[in-house]
C-alpha cells in the first residue's frame, strides 16, 4: 500500500504537509506525525493550515512550528516544495486559501485520508474508509518506512485517534484503532496526560462562549435534532476565537432523545461553518455532501455560503429529512 509513497519520500527533499480548513485533532495529529517522520529522515518539512490551531491542540506545537493560519507570504513559498502531502482530506476545496498555490504547484501530490471520496485528486492517494482516523494510517506509514517514532509523533497520533473516535465511541468494529492506540501507549504515551491536555484545559473565554451557546440550544423534530448557534458578536463579546467552538457540538449528543446535533458558527464574509454529529444508525454525511461538505456517517461538516439564518433553516430541514 505504501510502496509508491515511500518512493516519493525517498527521492525528494522538501515537503509541505497540509489538511482541511478548521483543523481538528486528527488533521493536526496526522500532519505532525508525517512532519516528525520526515524530519527524522533528514527531510525539510513544514506544516501549513488555512486556519488557526484550536487552543485545545496547541500543546502539540509548543514552539509554534505549524504555519496556522499561513500568511500570504508563507503560502507563496509553499509552492516551491518538492512534494505536497495532504492528510485527512481528499478534495482541493477542503484546503481553503491554500488550495490555489498547492494545487497549481509543480510538486508531487500525496493524499492520505479515511473519508469517503467521489474522485481522486491525485493518483498517489492512500484512502482507507475502514480506518477510524487518518492517524491510524500515518502510524502504519511510519512503521512501514521504519522511521523512528518520536514522542511528539506518538502523542500527536494518539490525539488523532482519541478525538476522531470521540474517545473510542465511534471506533470501527474492527480493532485497528485500539491496536494502534495500544502500540502508541507502549512507546510511552500517557493517556491520562493526553486526555487532560485536550479536554481539561479550557480557557475562560472558551468556557464563557460555550455557556452562551448552550443557553440558546434549540430543538426540532420532536427533540431528535438539537442545534447551537455561535454569532460573530458572541465570539467578540467573550474574547474567544472561532476555533474555540471545536467540540461544542458533541455536547448536543449527550442529550437524551437527540439523534442529530449541529453547531452553526458565523464566519466572516457571509459564511457559516457547520458541524454535524449523529447516533450510530443515523447518517449525517449525506446531509453534508448534499450541501457541498462531507465527512463520516456520524460526524461531518459544511461551509455554508449565506447568512446564519439561511444556514439554520436549510440544514435543520435537511437533518429532519435524514431521520
Amino acid at each position: 500500500m505504501w510502496d509508491e509513497v515511500k518512493a516519493v519520500i525517498a527521492s525528494n527533499q522538501s515537503f509541505v504537509i497540509s489538511s482541511h480548513v478548521n483543523p481538528d485533532g486528527d488533521s493536526i495529529g496526522s500532519a505532525l506525525g508525517v512532519y516528525e517522520c520526515l524530519k527524522a529522515l533528514g527531510k525539510d518539512a513544514v506544516v501549513a493550515m488555512n486556519d488557526a490551531i484550536p487552543a485545545t491542540y496547541t500543546w502539540l506545537d509548543p514552539e509554534g512550528e505549524i504555519l496556522a493560519p499561513a500568511s500570504e507570504d508563507e503560502t507563496g513559498r509553499l509552492a516551491a516544495a518538492d512534494v505536497v502531502v495532504i492528510v485527512d482530506a481528499n478534495g482541493w476545496d477542503r484546503l481553503g486559501r491554500l488550495r490555489k498555490p498547492l494545487e497549481e504547484s509543480a510538486a508531487a501530490k500525496i493524499v492520505i485520508d479515511h473519508h469517503p471520496y467521489s474522485e481522486l485528486i491525485t493518483p498517489l492517494s492512500v484512502i482507507d474508509t475502514k480506518a477510524s482516523s487518518t492517524a491510524e494510517l500515518i502510524y502504519d506509514l511510519i512503521d512501514s518506512i521504519g522511521a523512528p517514532l518520536t514522542s511528539r509523533a506518538a502523542d500527536a497520533l494518539y490525539t488523532g485517534i482519541l478525538t476522531d473516535t470521540v474517545s473510542f465511541r465511534f471506533a470501527r468494529s474492527a480493532p485497528c484503532a485500539h491496536i494502534v492506540a495500544a502500540k502508541l501507549l507502549s512507546t510511552g504515551v500517557d493517556p491520562s496526560r493526553v486526555y487532560d491536555q485536550i479536554y481539561n484545559r479550557n480557557t475562560g473565554a472558551r468556557t464563557r462562549l460555550m455557556g452562551r451557546a448552550l443557553s440558546n440550544i434549540q430543538f426540532s423534530g420532536c427533540g431528535r435534532v438539537a442545534w447551537l448557534t455561535v454569532t460573530r458578536s458572541m465570539i467578540e463579546e467573550t474574547s474567544a476565537r472561532s476555533s474555540d467552538t471545536s467540540g461544542f457540538v458533541d455536547v448536543t449528543m449527550t442529550i437524551a432523545g437527540v439523534e442529530i446535533g449541529i453547531i452553526f458558527v458565523e464566519g466572516k464574509e457571509g459564511t457559516v461553518q457547520i458541524s454535524l454529529r449523529s447516533r450510530p444508525d443515523t447518517d449525517v454525511n449525506q446531509v453534508a455532501v448534499a450541501l457541498g461538505g462531507g465527512g463520516h456517517k456520524n460526524a461531518a461538516g459544511v461551509t455554508f455560503n449565506g447568512t446564519l439564518d439561511e444556514a439554520v433553516g436549510t440544514v435543520t430541514a435537511a437533518a429532519a429529512k435524514a431521520l
